[in-house]
Order: structure tokens, then sequence, then C-alpha cells
């Protein structure tokens, strides 16, 4: 398929996608190469789900994606170069005991009798490899575990270690789930005047050796032996955080209306 090959040729990876260590390689490219945004959604512009406007945005227009961009991606290629995929729907917890609806998507995979979840749509906690199931958390960069935990018969959490502290980041089941299910979820996440999409400007990328991070008006830049906390305070900051740090296109008087609304 040629959207696929576009994707893995914008991330400078191959068609030799073969084991589980060159699927870790292939998530690693994707959340350095492809940033984590929701712009699009701060500017009401809809979100359409289907894999060619997903890589007409994400990879022609240069403009990121969220969960339900990144994941089906990233699915949709595991699953052209063979690999046992199951798309999966979860609760963001953020560590909290709270009554939230499904709102994010991931991947399970199963590889050689193991089970695994990939992840490339959590932002900038989206873990860099294939984290499995079990006991034994799976080491990532800048010091962070990953874990994944039952809670239940029927519930599993994905939650982060660093500095021996756990936090939960979002739970999932196996239940059935299909595309429509994920179009409602990516309609609450886009629209919904309460979801966290629609009232906050958030941007990151990935690499083996740091992290770039912006929320709003505070942007991180985490590395393996410090972290650097920027509060944004001009429109000509923001602007070059855009253009030089995440290689972000936007226009003048779009870059000026979301510094007027979720930076200033």
């Amino acid at each position: 398929m040629q959207l696929i090959n576009n994707y893995l040729k914008t991330i400078n990876s191959t068609l030799e996608v073969k084991n589980l260590s060159d699927i870790d390689r292939l998530i690693k490219k994707h959340i350095e190469k492809l940033p984590f945004c929701n712009i699009p959604i701060l500017l009401n512009r809809d979100i359409i789900l289907d894999l060619a406007s997903i890589t007409e945005k994400m990879l022609h227009n240069k403009e990121g994606g969220y969960c339900f961009e990144h994941n089906k991606l990233i699915y949709e290629a595991l699953l052209f170069l063979g690999f046992d995929v199951t798309p999966l729907f979860g609760r963001v917890l953020n560590n909290q005991k709270i009554d939230v609806p499904k709102t994010h998507r991931i991947t399970l995979l199963t590889y050689e009798d193991e089970r695994y979840i990939i992840d490339v749509g959590f932002g900038s906690m989206s873990p860099n490899q294939a984290i499995k199931f079990g006991s034994i958390a799976t080491k990532t960069i800048l010091d962070t575990s990953y874990i994944i935990k039952q809670t239940d018969p029927e519930t599993f959490e994905l939650q982060t270690i660093s500095n021996d502290k756990y936090f939960t980041l979002y739970s999932f089941d196996f239940h059935n789930c299909n595309e429509m299910d994920f179009e409602v979820g990516n309609f609450y996440s886009s629209k919904n005047k309460n979801a966290v999409f629609v009232n906050n400007l958030l941007l990151s990328t990935i690499s083996d050796n740091k992290i770039l991070s912006l929320r709003n008006n505070t942007y991180h830049k985490i590395f393996s032996d410090y972290r650097k906390e920027i509060v944004v305070e001009s429109l000509d900051e923001f602007r070059d955080i855009l253009k030089c740090d995440f290689k972000y296109p936007i226009n003048g008087e779009d870059s000026k209306y979301l510094f007027e609304k979720f930076i200033k």
C-alpha cells in the first residue's frame, strides 16, 4: 500500500520490519518524526480518521496528530507488514480514580505468544517501545519504566515508574471495538467543550535522549541529566518554538490566535 510506504519513508524506516526489535525501532522513529499535536483541533478543524486523511495531515502537511491518528497509522502499518495487531480502547485516568469515557486508542500486539501494548499517541508520555504484559517493567528513556497492571479479571492499567513512584496513565480492556467506536471518541475529544484537547494546547516529540513538550504557556525540555522549564511570554518566542524546535508549519494569524487564547 502506497500510503504505508509513504509513512515508512517519512519516518526514515523501511519495509524490513520483521521482529520485535524492528518494531521498537519503528516506534522510536515514529514518535521522533511525527509530533503529538492538537493545534488543528484548537483551530476548529475537523479530525478525519480515514488513513488517507491521516497521512495527508501528518506526513504531507506535517501538522502532527493525537492518539486516534497516531495509533491508527502505526496499527495499519503493522497490519500491512503482517503482524498480529488489534486496536483497543482506553480511559485516560492520569493517576485518578475517576469516571471518564473511552477516549484513547492503543494497539495490542501479539508476538511469539506474548502480548504487548504499543502506544505512539500519548503525547510526551508515550512509551518509546512495545510494553510487554507481565510483572517485569519495561525500561525506556530518561529512567522511566512502564508496566501493565491487571486490576480485575477484565481490566488493565498502563503505569509509569519513576523514582520508585507509580503513576497510572490509563485503563483498558480487551472488549471488541471498531472504527465507529473510535469515531465517537474522536468526536468527543475534538468537539466537547469540556474535553482536554479543546481547552489546552499540546505539542510534543520524543527522541532517544530528550523530550520536548509544550502545554499551553509552559515548555519543558527534558534531557537525561537535566530538565529545563520555560514560561512562554511573547508571541515571537511562541512562534520560534513552533518553527525551530517542532518544525511546525503555521501562518501568522493562526499563531497569533493560539498565543492570545492559550499562551498569553
